[in-house]
């Protein structure tokens, strides 16, 4: 009678150590920005978390990668977001990783390296988080998409102008259980919108380099980049490459002035045109929160000289494979075709858009892009609350060519 209690209460006391220890972890881990040699994981964590453990086997070699890291929280937060950068691995290779806080088990996740070959492949992407029917990211986390990309709007932090409020804002958002399970399920990258941003676009340079640190807390994206800047010259703007596809994700806030004249700066527009004349991609995705070509009030196309000057990199670029994608889509997803004459040669261009509704209106879009070489196929896909199709549209490679 007494050994059975003595085992009833050293076995009631392990699992709740065990439930303490895994509640250190507020929301994550989650994957970012994945090239072939590393990686990022994010983190929100709990005070008294002291160690990160990181074992990452090859799954063909069963060769074991192991991390150690001592947790720092820089800003003394009750929960804090904590961001593990990973090298050392492989191209082409798929992982499985397990994480450990403090000696505990956290979580096992697949990771797979930058693949050299071609592959069909598939992506999210959404804006405007809001509250959305939580059934939604139950369905996103079934697509078993290779990432997914936000295109602004996470969280709304309006009003918020220093960095306390900020890290609030974001805090509350992460941890909501269903969104956090599906950030968890695959690779998030993110550029801001105007809700993140949470700042009137003529707002000294000190506060948009606090809502820039705030998004970089909870928004690791590329930590490793190949070029050196300035946060003042490109702002949010990052290239994700994945497979044959470039993925540009412009920062239409940091940049941006009340008269309509400038929305992205030359600076990074010149550093994506630059990029894009090496991309060797069968598609280049260039991805903005606002419009590009819709006849909206917040499209480029209403900042008349930059647009213009987009349109001449453009001709100049002779790239094929370009498609243009937009949130802020007000009814339902839709493709434009924006047409131009070359002012020298009187050539007649054309560019695709898709202009996508945000989460917050219960729907979501897919990227899928497949085939063999030479003919890939680029399809866009919107999806309801209840994972139904409502949107599709097929481009041919063959099809997306500026002349």
């Amino acid at each position: 009678m007494y050994l059975s209690h003595y085992i009833f209460y050293i076995s009631f006391f392990l699992i709740s150590c065990l439930f303490s220890q895994s509640n250190k972890v507020i929301s994550g881990p989650m994957l970012s920005y994945i090239d072939g040699y590393s990686t990022q994981i994010w983190l929100l964590l709990d005070s008294e978390v002291k160690t990160v453990e990181i074992d990452i086997r090859d799954y063909e070699n069963d060769k074991l990668l192991e991390y150690d890291f001592d947790v720092i929280n820089p800003h003394d937060l009750d929960e804090f977001p904590f961001t593990i950068q990973l090298e050392a691995l492989s191209p082409n290779k798929e992982y499985i990783m397990s994480v450990f806080v403090d000696g505990v088990f956290i979580k096992e996740m697949d990771l797979f390296t930058r693949r050299p070959h071609l592959d069909d492949l598939q992506f999210l992407i959404s804006s405007d988080l809001g509250n959305p029917s939580p059934d939604i990211f139950s369905h996103m986390s079934n697509t078993h998409s290779d990432f997914m990309v936000w295109l602004g709007g996470h969280v709304s932090s309006e009003g918020a102008i220093d960095l306390s409020n900020l890290i609030s804002s974001y805090t509350d958002v992460r941890k909501d259980a269903k969104l956090n399970h599906f950030m968890s399920s695959t690779p998030q990258i993110s550029t801001w919108g105007e809700l993140d941003y949470g700042l009137d676009i003529t707002a000294p340079f000190s506060l948009k380099k606090t809502a820039y640190n705030a998004f970089t807390m909870f928004w690791p994206n590329s930590l490793k980049k190949t070029y050196n800047y300035t946060f003042f010259d490109y702002g949010t703007y990052q290239r994700y490459t994945y497979n044959d596809v470039d993925l540009f994700l412009l920062d239409a806030m940091t940049f941006r002035t009340e008269d309509k004249s400038v929305c992205y700066g030359d600076k990074q527009i010149e550093r994506m045109f630059q990029e894009m004349q090496n991309t060797g991609a069968t598609f280049t995705v260039i991805a903005s929160p606002l419009p590009f070509t819709f006849d909206t009030e917040d499209a480029f196309l209403n900042y008349q000289r930059e647009f213009n000057h987009f349109l001449y990199r453009l001709e100049m670029s002779d790239l094929d494979g370009i498609v243009l994608i937009s949130a802020g889509g007000k009814i339902s997803t839709a493709m434009n075709t924006y047409n131009w004459s070359d002012e020298i040669t009187n050539k007649e261009l054309s560019i695709s858009e898709f202009n996508f509704c945000p989460l917050n209106m219960d729907t979501y879009s897919l990227i899928n892009v497949s085939g063999k070489a030479g003919y890939r196929v680029f399809s866009f896909e919107t999806y309801n609350e209840n994972g139904t199709l409502v949107y599709r549209k097929q481009l041919y490679q063959n099809q997306l060519k500026l002349y």
